[in-house]
């Protein structure tokens, strides 16, 4: 699935709307969001629940937006201490609640190159138990800031990145940040398709104009990023009620109208056609694969070739797509009667408008028939 349109994160239920699910749908639905992130864990406890009376605020709102097809993500704030118990409840949480996906969110707790190993093992857990649910990272804007995160431990088992562009004590530079971000985070493998974090909250005397929250929005079509998202639902309808209406009224369609160049790509797979595979490279193309890199139009179709043949009964199908200029990132998956036998990650940059270049990374997360 490709994550498109506009999203909101909910923090505590209790005092989103008075915790009341109808009144949570009906202004998901007028606010045209696709979908809503509501935080269902905290460490290695449950969250959102009533501690007095064992209330559980997100199962009514989750299962009311899903009716009107409002998607629902949960999320999980993580410490890294004990990576184990932090994943069990998410796991627990997830299937109990029927999400459609679920964001990690990690910060100063996992700044620290000790915390890779607990990262991948949490991970783990989550992409066993959890399947095909999509899971995003929620972390800092600029990875360069913040070089001991264990950024890859994340990204590895996730099919998204939503980075915080949270432009804090600034004004007037909403686009550069977010272009920042997106370029710094090409820089790291595997890069994952980009859903940008925009701020509607004050901190610390601070509040982003609204040219500035237009600019972010405008930025993120422009650079073709599917879907926005933003923080926070409750304290933006409650403390900057004008800024939840500035989201409200402004139309994020998914940016792309026509076939994009990896759709183009895996149509052309599946076509299982080499030489219509072929005409989108350029002569000096440049394949780059973990085992080696290969120049040139004939040395590619060799591989375009073995590909095809090796899988004459499954279908290549696109998982996820983002682009920055003349780069794309994608994800694919080849298939074979609803199951998914292999999955792949690519990179392509283009130069008047066939393949320069080309990154490949296949066999990750294969499953299996």
């Amino acid at each position: 699935m490709t994550l498109t349109g506009k999203g909101y994160y909910i923090w505590q239920l209790k005092h989103c709307e008075n915790g009341d699910p109808d009144r949570i749908t009906a202004l998901a639905k007028e606010a045209n969001l696709s979908h809503v992130l509501i935080k269902i864990a905290d460490g290695a406890f449950p969250y959102n629940i009533d501690l007095d009376n064992g209330f559980d605020y997100a199962r009514p709102t989750i299962q009311k937006l899903q009716r009107q097809n409002v998607a629902v993500w949960g999320w999980q704030y993580v410490y890294g201490d004990y990576p184990d118990q932090e994943a069990e409840i998410a796991v627990s949480r997830a299937l109990d609640l029927g999400i459609n996906g679920f964001v990690i969110n990690a910060e100063k707790e996992y700044s620290s190159i000790a915390k890779a190993p607990a990262a991948s093992r949490y991970m783990n857990i989550l992409r066993n138990n959890l399947g095909s649910m999509p899971l995003a990272l929620s972390s800092y804007r600029y990875p360069t800031y913040h070089r001991n995160l264990p950024w890859v431990n994340f990204l590895d088992r996730c099919d998204y990145n939503m980075p915080q562009i949270y432009w804090v004590l600034s004004h007037n530079n909403a686009d550069e940040q977010l272009q920042r971000s997106v370029n710094e985070f090409r820089n790291i493998r595997p890069f994952r398709p980009i859903i940008p974090t925009g701020p509607t909250f004050k901190q610390d005397g601070w509040v982003p104009q609204k040219e500035d929250v237009i600019k972010f929005m405008e930025a993120a079509k422009k650079l073709n990023l599917t879907a926005v998202n933003f923080w926070y639902w409750e304290g933006c309808r409650r403390y900057m009620p004008d800024y939840w209406n500035l989201v409200r009224d402004y139309q994020y369609d998914e940016p792309q109208q026509q076939a994009s160049f990896p759709e183009s790509y895996i149509a052309a797979l599946n076509s299982r056609d080499p030489e219509t595979v072929m005409n989108l490279y350029a002569d000096n193309a440049v394949h780059i694969r973990p085992e080696g890199a290969v120049q040139g139009k004939k040395a590619i179709q060799d591989w375009v070739v073995s590909l095809i043949n090796d899988s004459p009964q499954e279908k290549f199908r696109l998982v996820s797509h983002s682009r920055v200029s003349k780069i794309h990132n994608f994800q694919w998956e080849r298939v074979k009667n609803n199951g998914i036998l292999q999955r792949g990650q690519d990179t392509i940059g283009l130069m008047d408008k066939k393949i320069r270049y080309h990154y490949s990374f296949i066999n990750q997360n294969q499953k299996g028939s």
